[in-house]
């Protein structure tokens, strides 16, 4: 499977930054989190496989960024 992920390398690093993207133009927060931590989840697991030290970890700070922007977005209130 990490060879595959590996030689489709572009795609899926098109497809996480495509719902990166997409996940600016949906109104509802929730909506907006979970396609934008499934972009930065893509990320971070190519990077994980291509062993990128530094970018992992950028990747997982903007991963708790999102759920900071959610809470903040939703003025405190953690409806799931």
């Amino acid at each position: 499977m990490k060879e595959y992920i590996l030689q489709k390398e572009r795609i899926f690093h098109f497809l996480s930054l495509a719902l990166i993207a997409g996940s600016m133009f949906i109104p509802e927060p929730m909506q907006k989190l979970i396609v934008l931590v499934l972009g930065i989840l893509g990320l971070l697991i190519l990077s994980a496989l291509k062993k990128q030290k530094i970018l992992v970890i950028i990747y997982l700070v903007l991963f708790f960024a999102a759920g900071i922007f959610y809470y903040l977005m939703t003025n405190g209130k953690l409806n799931f």
